[in-house]
């Protein structure tokens, strides 16, 4: 295994954020200046379309879903896409579920230049497998992709479909090699994970016997920091670049009239006074991933009466390799 530095980062929402641009930026200044061999965002960048279509029904909308049809974002969303896109080495998109609140697989994967909804790609010595799991499970018990907002009308979400389970198992079976998996909701047994995360363990056990493949599954949505270990793999939630999302139960305005009246769902959420992300350094003997301390635009969780367990941060880890 080779030594090899990425920098990643999760759920910029620049649909919700008045600054995404900023922390986009700083985001790869940080991976120039860290000399990063590629860049990866773990999705919920944006939404890819306007925000006129949604086909939830009214009952179960969400709160930020009425807010983005009433008040559209005005933000420069395409040329931060560019501006990713354009990032001197390698750069890879993972879908998010927000992409998909106004928007299809299809027009979404347009706009971000992709040509699969989960694929793999190699570098340094390293498998690295871009997972698809927006997929819910229909009143009719068929697993569909999440498509205008649909998926906010289903409880038994997300899901890997049987096509990419499938795939994936040819994929680690066939050419056992040193692998990361890279998702955007969690890929074990935990809150908002997989479904049918035990079908997934089972494959990453067969694919670690008897050589250990699959190292490190990497993930975002929950906006929180959080690590653990299952079987000999790591399952990483990265934590948000941008905020923690409250919801309307805890409603706070923190900015300006003006900017507050262009971002309504800002009042909703936990904002970070600076971004937040992870650079991560693999080598034989484990991968150490290097986070930046962060603090809560006031009042934060305490002040609030949220308690602890809240962070605006992105810890320090060194993650040995159990081999």
């Amino acid at each position: 295994m080779e030594r090899l530095k990425f920098a990643m980062f999760s759920d910029l929402h620049m649909d919700i954020m008045h600054d995404g641009d900023r922390r986009l930026r700083t985001f790869l200044d940080a991976a120039r200046q860290e000399g990063a061999e590629f860049i990866v965002h773990l999705g919920d960048f944006c939404y890819p379309e306007d925000t006129t279509r949604c086909e939830c029904s009214r009952e179960n909308m969400p709160v930020n879903l009425k807010n983005a049809m009433r008040v559209p974002a005005e933000v420069p969303k395409l040329e931060m896409l560019r501006l990713f896109n354009s990032f001197e080495r390698p750069s890879y998109h993972v879908l998010g579920n927000h992409e998909f609140d106004f928007a299809s697989k299809e027009k979404t994967m347009e706009l971000y230049g992709m040509r699969n909804n989960y694929y793999s790609f190699q570098a340094g010595g390293w498998r690295f497998i871009v997972l698809d799991s927006n997929h819910y499970r229909g009143r009719d018990g068929m697993i569909r992709n999440y498509w205008y907002g649909d998926y906010f009308d289903s409880r038994d979400l997300p899901y890997l479909d049987d096509a990419q389970l499938h795939w994936l198992e040819e994929l680690l079976l066939g050419a056992p090699q040193p692998t990361i998996l890279f998702s955007h909701q969690p890929l074990n047994e935990t809150c908002r994970g997989l479904r049918n995360a035990q079908k997934l363990r089972e494959l990453i056990a067969r694919a670690n016997s008897p050589r250990q493949t699959v190292f490190l599954c990497a993930n975002g949505h929950t906006h929180v920091d959080r690590l653990e270990e299952v079987d000999g793999v790591y399952y990483y939630t990265l934590n948000s670049i941008s905020n923690h999302w409250l919801g309307d139960e805890h409603p706070c305005r923190r900015y300006p009239d003006e900017i507050e009246a262009k971002f309504p769902n800002l009042q909703y959420v936990l904002p970070y006074a600076d971004p937040v992300f992870a650079i991560v350094e693999l080598t034989e003997s484990g991968a150490y991933i290097k986070g930046r301390q962060g603090r809560f635009v006031p009042p934060g969780p305490e002040e609030l009466g949220l308690g602890e367990g809240l962070s605006a941060s992105v810890q320090d880890r060194f993650l040995p390799w159990n081999i």
